[in-house]
């Protein structure tokens, strides 16, 4: 078994690079958008940055994958949510129930289509479970548009990691 990628072994600087972009791209998203939403939602849209700075190849970072998936998930966890909101279900047990459901409509819904994101589904989590407003909304679908742009600007200079 070996510790060190083969294709880092031979050819260091494409790790290296799109290491670094995907910082200055987080910089920019935590940074200038970050103080509009939570940890939460960042935290999925991290997730996303890997797959564009390791996977540019590779469909789920198809500015169609990224940027229908997280808005085809926001729009399920947010559907999720409702109960909670209304005040229908007990937060405890309901948070699970609708987290559950969110997540499993997510990844029926990304298959049929053809929007696979996996850290989409995160969204769909973050969106059933937690209090968010447009500015959630607007904040996530800027930054996927934002990684969605620099995974297009870039994609001559950027090469599958994987």
């Amino acid at each position: 078994m070996r510790w060190i990628d083969e294709g880092f072994r031979q050819h260091p600087w494409p790790y290296v690079s799109q290491s670094l972009m995907a910082f200055a791209a987080v910089v920019v998203l935590v940074a200038v958008l970050g103080t509009l939403t939570n940890g939460t939602i960042v935290a999925a849209l991290g997730a996303s940055a890997f797959i564009v700075f390791a996977m540019p190849k590779h469909d789920t970072a198809r500015p169609r994958s990224l940027i229908g998936g997280h808005a085809l998930c926001m729009a399920i966890g947010l559907i999720c949510s409702i109960p909670l909101r209304l005040g229908w279900l007990d937060p405890g047990l309901g948070q699970g129930l609708l987290g559950a459901a969110a997540v499993s409509l997510s990844i029926f819904g990304m298959a049929v289509f053809n929007t696979e994101h996996p850290p989409a589904a995160g969204n769909a989590l973050a969106f059933a479970i937690t209090s968010v407003g447009w500015g959630h909304i607007g904040f996530t679908l800027g930054a996927v548009c934002f990684l969605a742009l620099v995974r297009q600007v870039l994609r001559k200079w950027l090469r599958d990691l994987t």
